[in-house]
């Protein structure tokens, strides 16, 4: 039963000790490991393998072409990745190639579903020195989920929650409706389970997004983060498991200073997270509005480029929240009024709409949802396909030069509206009780003082050289430099989980402060001496080699 999953393994290799490094282990340790989780060691392939590997399998070829832009699909697949580039694979499904390799893709998973798998994961990465990667879902911009040669801790199916009707924190105080959410579990099922008891929790946009991973261990931006904040300002505990194999309980009064770093901090870095306990809220009703528009010419589209984003203060005091698409012959709004009134709605967008009556409105609509999971299924949900090869980069832009400079910001934005293969997406997601200053944890402080998240993205086909690929990157970072002269110049701030992989001041772009990001490597040092965790741009892999393979001494 080995032979299949064991027949590459010394494609794997162990991590650098000084100018030595242990080796890989054996086939016979393997099976020992194995047997001990439970028969949860698995394979793991690039997405699109099934279409280049074996061409005789042409059942589970088209199976990969039509599922290829959903992220259900992909998050059920431990190698697969929701942005294909971090694969870093020859492998497409749109040609066949002599030449597929597993690119950056783990060859061994371990298909975690019980906390004993995570410690004796972790047992053996210690023993051997492996070089480990952790992933859930796979949604990330910065090839963080995965690595070639390493093992892949995979927590997609710790699929488990719970609703705490009378939760009592440590303080004493005592909380309702908290939920304890397992770590596999994904926003759009704790939506629609919520729902059930017309609750609502601040979560992620896309529904595959794991609840308690990266997204939430740094920071989560939410359509509802206005109404009630970050998704991190909701988290009362965390169960985990450090670096060492131990399980602790992290909260705000056992284990105070990791309860502030996960909380803000970053995923896949201080500590495997198995569960989380979080705030929930009565749901909201929500008014949404959605306009496609086809401006008629560029001056009037630099037009209402210009007045739309003068007209944002007055969408933030009205408690709107929502995104919008700018490309060169299109701009979409989506927005959302939690528990609004329909009247004073329709009154504060015609005030925006009323002057561009010449504009081609290929789609105009004011819908009323009686509870957040049915507009976020029926308006949410749809709009997020992945599969596509892409970088990003972003800065946050401060509520107050979107107030007092918003002539400057528009013409940034009229100068940067995307392409056909690159797109700027304004995320309105900050400002009201994202602003609010009693939160004591460890997320980036320019979502304090932001109203905006601004995000540059260029995509890329299949078979694109590397020499090509390096000129679109470039080109992401040189569009980040410009967003950044309306975002508070060189000290201005990203959401780590939609930044520029190539950013080059990143402590404290990705932090806020170098003060903070030392306060969070001091925490770090003391709970992973050995660096088990270590990621792209996450705190402390600056004492790491660029391959993040071997320590910097």
């Amino acid at each position: 039963m080995y032979d299949n999953l064991f027949s590459h393994i010394q494609e794997g290799y162990c991590r650098c000790l000084s100018n030595d490094s242990t080796c890989w282990p054996s086939a016979s340790i393997w099976q020992t490991f194995n047997q001990s989780i439970d028969g949860q060691l698995i394979s793991s392939q690039p997405s699109a393998a099934v279409c280049n590997s074996n061409p005789s399998n042409i059942n589970a070829c088209n199976i990969a072409r039509n599922k290829w832009t959903n992220s259900s699909w992909r998050s059920d697949h431990a190698g697969a990745m929701q942005a294909a580039n971090w694969e870093n694979s020859s492998c497409s499904i749109y040609y066949n190639s002599m030449t597929c390799n597993q690119g950056s893709v783990p060859i061994l998973a371990v298909n975690a579903t019980l906390p004993q798998h995570v410690q004796k994961t972790l047992r053996l990465v210690n023993t051997y020195n492996l070089r480990l990667v952790i992933k859930t879902t796979g949604h990330d911009y910065l090839g963080r989920s995965t690595a070639k040669g390493a093992l892949l801790l995979w927590l997609h199916y710790m699929k488990h929650f719970t609703l705490l009707e009378n939760y009592s924190l440590c303080t004493g105080k005592n909380i309702l409706n908290a939920i304890r959410v397992g770590a596999g579990v994904q926003w759009g099922e704790v939506y629609a389970w919520l729902a059930l008891y017309n609750l609502t929790a601040i979560g992620g946009a896309a529904s595959t997004v794991s609840v308690s991973g990266g997204y939430l261990q740094g920071g989560g931006h939410s359509p509802l983060s206005r109404w009630k904040g970050l998704a991190a300002d909701q988290v009362l505990e965390f169960d985990v498991i450090m670096a060492n194999g131990r399980r602790k309980t992290v909260n705000s009064c056992q284990n105070v200073d990791l309860f502030w770093a996960l909380r803000g901090g970053g995923g896949g870095t201080f500590a495997v997270v198995l569960s989380v306990v979080l705030r929930t809220y009565s749901s909201p009703s929500i008014i949404s509005s959605l306009q496609v528009i086809y401006p008629s010419n560029e001056t009037r589209y630099a037009s209402f480029i210009h007045d739309f984003v003068e007209f944002l203060p007055t969408l933030a005091d009205a408690g709107w929240a929502g995104y919008f698409y700018i490309r060169d012959k299109t701009f979409i709004i989506g927005l959302l009024l939690p528990n609004g009134d329909s009247e004073m709605a329709y009154t504060t967008i015609d005030q925006l709409y009323n002057k561009y009556t010449d504009f081609n409105f290929a789609r105009s609509s004011f819908i009323q949802f009686s509870s957040f999971n049915d507009f976020f299924v029926t308006i949410v949900e749809p709009q997020n396909p992945t599969g596509k090869n892409q970088i990003l980069g972003s800065r946050l832009i401060p509520e107050a030069i979107v107030r007092n400079k918003p002539q400057q910001v528009a013409d940034v934005f009229f100068q940067l509206k995307g392409g056909h293969m690159s797109l700027l997406m304004g995320n309105f997601v900050a400002g009201g009780k994202v602003s609010s200053k009693t939160q004591n944890n460890s997320v980036n402080p320019a979502w304090r003082t932001a109203l905006l998240h601004m995000i540059y993205n260029e995509r890329w086909v299949d078979g694109t050289s590397v020499e090509e690929q390096e000129i679109i990157a470039k080109t992401v970072t040189r569009s980040v430099n410009i967003l950044q002269t309306i975002a508070g110049g060189s000290q201005s701030g990203v959401y780590m989980n939609e930044g520029d992989p190539n950013e080059k001041y990143w402590q404290q772009k990705f932090f806020g402060t170098i003060k903070n990001y030392n306060q969070l490597k001091s925490i770090k040092n003391r709970v992973d001496p050995n660096g088990i965790f270590v990621c792209n741009k996450c705190v402390g892999s600056d004492d790491w080699s660029d391959d993040l393979n071997c320590r910097i001494y």
